[in-house]
């Protein structure tokens, strides 16, 4: 594997999976796309804590499960999301709720404006997912996009998360109508640590018995406290606060998770 080699296909926007990615963000007994209710809630709770409603945008809503709690406690919320399906889904139980929540399918990469918002999130360790160019792109689109006096708050792996991750090679047969595609098919994964960058890799190749084989690989980059300040110091912004007790111990696939709020340098 090469650092920051890119696969084939998106998986968030690809028409079979982003399907996939929508049940396993509804499962409320796993935290394999998002995390359990209780801790959705807590994340909530931390966000909002000290601030009067005012507007809210949500980079990478998913299915909207903060956004549509974040509406019904008042706030003028937009969610953004590559996923069309996440998207259609957070529209339907907005309108369902009667929720002035606003959706948008987007990509958080791209540099679009919505205007101002006194809340930025991106939450779900997205943020750490990102290659440095990626980064980059989405902070300039947080500034922008940010109101005078306006926070961003996210996410993001420690160290810790190294301990649930092994390099190496394997592969599996899957049945059809699979995570990946209709068909039977094989998938290769390979996992590499990039110790130098702080950032683990992992890619699968899937083979299906019917159609054209393709891979995608995401990358988990890990940060310490000092080092996500730096970062942000780096792109105008100035670490406000830390939490790290708000994801429990056996869930997510680490424990070892960072909650920022950031500001704007200067504002």
């Amino acid at each position: 594997m090469e650092l920051y080699e890119q696969g084939s296909i998106n998986i968030w926007s690809d028409p079979y999976i982003r399907k996939q990615l929508l049940l396993a963000h509804l499962n409320a007994d796993s935290d394999a796309a998002s995390r359990k209710p209780e801790t959705i809630s807590a994340t909530i709770d931390w966000m909002l804590k000290d601030s009067a409603p005012g507007a809210f945008i949500d980079w990478g809503c998913g299915p909207g499960l903060y956004s549509n709690e974040i509406s019904a406690r008042g706030w003028d919320v937009l969610g953004v999301d590559i996923n069309e399906e996440s998207v259609k889904y957070a529209e339907k139980k907005a309108s369902e709720k009667t929720l002035s929540a606003r959706y948008a399918v987007g990509s958080y990469l791209d540099q679009l404006s919505f205007g101002k918002f006194d809340i930025a999130a991106c939450i779900y360790c997205d943020f750490g997912a990102l290659k440095p160019d990626d980064r980059a792109a989405f902070l300039e689109n947080v500034k922008n996009n940010l109101g005078e006096g306006g926070t961003f708050v996210f996410d993001v792996f420690g160290e810790q998360v190294c301990a649930g991750k092994t390099e190496g090679r394997n592969w599996i047969r899957e049945e059809a109508k699979n995570f990946w595609c209709e068909s039977p098919c094989y998938v290769l994964t390979e996992c590499e640590h990039f110790k130098e960058q702080s950032v683990w890799g992992d890619k699968y190749v899937v083979i299906p018995d019917s159609g054209e084989p393709f891979s995608t690989v995401i990358w988990t980059h890990y940060f310490t406290v000092e080092a996500i300040s730096t970062l942000l110091s780096d792109f105008g912004f100035e670490m406000t606060e830390t939490n790290q007790n708000l994801v429990q111990n056996g869930e997510f696939i680490s424990s070892d998770v960072i909650f920022i709020r950031a500001a704007v340098s200067g504002s």
